[in-house]
């Protein structure tokens, strides 16, 4: 290892998705090995495109959780989050707890896999409980948890939502906006995200992280009603039509 290397988080060789039928496809994301594969678990890069990452014993157990059970391109998807979000946030003049900022965006999209999905909740909930069950756990404040937890939620909400959350709630939600659909080039020029991408490289993010929503929505139909996936989940799965007129309807009321 060079020492461009050291510190660098240990990322498998991307597994060949291919043009295959969808369920092979499904079946081969799967398969993925995890970014856990091997390494030391506290080996990330301390600093992206300027972005210093924080090195606390909360930080790195939300490293480690991610690392031990996503595979490596949502490893390298969250570890982006972060980073696209501490530039917003920097180009706002905003102030914000790292630590807090860097457990939520490590750990927003966790409900996706299977280790961490309840039968019907949400991902973002299922998310955000073992977040803050992490927070709990290792004996942080049950401020900062509940600050986890409501950036976890609020990640794919509306930007005015976030933004009236908490600056860690727009870290997140910015951050993953920006590595989902692309950041602003007026916040993120195009030669940072050259550099952010070299560090992490995407891995084929694109076709990966449509493949694990759409497992996502197969298993929990239903699930994500009234969230930014709804829509998606409706393509992508049988979801029964909305009950909201039936619910009316049988109101107890005459009129």
């Amino acid at each position: 290892m060079n020492d461009s290397q050291a510190g660098m988080p240990h990322i498998p060789r991307a597994c060949p998705l291919g043009r295959r039928s969808f369920v092979g496809y499904l079946a081969g994301l799967l398969a993925c090995p995890s970014a856990s594969a091997a390494g030391n678990a506290t080996a990330y890069p301390t600093e992206v495109a300027g972005i210093r990452l924080p090195v606390t014993p909360l930080c790195l157990k939300s490293y480690a959780l991610c690392r031990s059970a996503a595979p490596a391109f949502l490893v390298n998807h969250s570890l982006r989050t972060y980073v696209f979000g501490a530039l917003y946030i920097s180009h706002e003049r905003q102030r914000f707890d790292a630590e807090t900022a860097f457990i939520a965006a490590m750990l927003h999209d966790i409900g996706l896999l299977k280790e961490f999905s309840t039968p019907q909740t949400p991902f973002e909930i299922d998310g955000a409980n073992r977040a803050e069950s992490l927070v709990r756990e290792s004996g942080g404040a049950l401020i900062e948890a509940n600050k986890v937890w409501q950036a976890i939620v609020l990640h794919d909400m509306r930007d005015i939502i976030p933004k009236h959350q908490s600056p860690e709630a727009t870290l997140v939600a910015a951050g993953a906006g920006a590595d989902v659909g692309g950041p602003e080039e007026n916040i993120v020029s195009a030669a940072t995200v050259r550099s952010v991408v070299a560090v992490l490289p995407r891995l084929q993010f694109k076709e990966r992280f449509i493949a694990l929503l759409t497992d996502h929505c197969v298993r929990k139909p239903g699930a994500q009603r009234a969230t930014w996936l709804e829509g998606f989940c409706r393509v992508h799965s049988t979801i029964p039509a909305s009950a909201t007129e039936q619910l009316i309807l049988a109101a107890p009321f005459d009129e």
